[in-house]
């Protein structure tokens, strides 16, 4: 089984309480850019304003009302005070991982991500999904993994319908909105066999697709129609096969962006069998989706690699579960395993199968 080298102990731990804190920190609307706290004495009274840093225009903002001098008051101002100052050591720490090479979304995924977080994407249960969630796993498995991995031009989230209608709740404003309000030219992209439904998002520019963001949602149960609503999240969706065994059980997370986006990625071990899957359903025609079946395998190797080692009982559980789904299950993932080294199929419980491996491997 091939070597991977291990993070720090100070950088896992670094990486484990900021998830902590970006999970359970005190969202404020009002603190979350930073500022300070001051007083102004108007006719023998004392009245607390709290002031927003200057803007990257140069524009400062104006001071915002916080209340007389009181107990109560004080303990807002004290509670604010220490959320900016939570805010300003979460950013330490994501510097630290950065520096500590841990993989990091590149601009524009980071800001959508971190508009989805606002308007409560990742706290009703939607979950990255892809190479963006790949991009979480060093840090969450304390180990390094090739850059070259992790690196994509998109970002695609998923949602069970079946949770998007049981949480009785929504995401404010809709996700098209979300999107607009972070790159005005996002469009909405509709299904060809319905165009009433929305199945993606782009942002073009001249003509040509430079971003774009895929809603996805399990299809379990007989064909039916590949498109949908999720409600939660205010948006169309296009439904896949396999897709609910990768978004079972998401694990919470953090994108190194700004402060730390908290969002939410599959189990590591379900998303490294799920690219098994993945990657025998690409068209191998297509230069450039036999390139992503090549990218599928390989983050399926590189996670394989340290789960053997660090969760093994884990590792054939999960294994067995998703050939025990049906035959075209198991056939998939086999066909994907036997174009990998003989280790991979020995950590999966299974007998060392014929290599039949792609070319150039």
């Amino acid at each position: 089984m091939a070597k991977y080298e291990e993070l720090p102990i100070a950088i896992q731990t670094i990486y484990a309480d900021l998830v902590h804190r970006v999970w359970t920190g005190n969202i404020s609307a009002l603190t979350s850019q930073g500022g300070s706290a001051y007083s102004r004495e108007v006719k023998g009274r004392l009245y607390w304003y709290w002031q927003p840093p200057t803007a990257a225009d140069g524009k400062r903002p104006s001071a915002k009302y916080i209340g007389p001098d009181s107990k109560e008051t004080r303990g807002r101002l004290q509670e604010m005070q220490d959320h900016v100052e939570n805010l300003r050591q979460r950013r330490d720490m994501v510097r630290a991982l950065r520096a500590a090479r841990l993989p990091m979304p590149d601009a524009m995924s980071g800001d959508i991500m971190a508009a989805m977080a606002e308007a409560g994407v990742f706290r009703l249960r939607a979950a990255v999904v892809g190479s963006v969630a790949f991009q979480t796993y060093p840090g969450m498995l304390g180990v390094h993994m090739p850059a070259t991995l992790s690196r994509t031009g998109d970002l695609d989230i998923g949602q069970f319908q079946s949770i998007a209608i049981a949480v009785k709740d929504e995401i404010d404003p809709d996700l098209e909105t979300v999107l607009k309000n972070v790159d005005k030219r996002f469009e909405a992209i509709s299904s060809p066999m319905d165009t009433r439904q929305t199945l993606r998002y782009a942002l073009r520019v001249g003509g040509d697709e430079r971003f774009s963001v895929d809603v996805l949602s399990p299809m379990r149960g007989p064909d039916r129609e590949k498109t949908g609503n999720l409600p939660a999240l205010r948006t169309g969706a296009q439904f896949l096969r396999y897709l609910d065994y990768l978004l079972y059980q998401e694990v919470n997370g953090v994108a190194l962006h700004g402060a730390g986006i908290p969002i939410n990625v599959p189990d590591p071990t379900r998303y490294a069998l799920h690219k098994l899957i993945v990657s025998q359903m690409r068209r191998m025609e297509d230069p450039r989706s036999a390139a992503k079946s090549r990218k599928d395998l390989d983050q399926a190797r590189a996670l394989i690699t340290v789960l053997s080692v660090q969760r093994p009982g884990e590792l054939k559980d999960l294994w067995q579960e998703l050939c025990g789904r049906g035959p075209s299950w198991r056939e998939k993932a086999m066909s994907a395993v036997r174009q990998l080294p003989a280790e991979i199929a020995e950590a999966l419980g299974e007998e060392t199968p014929t290599l039949s491996r792609a070319p150039g491997r």
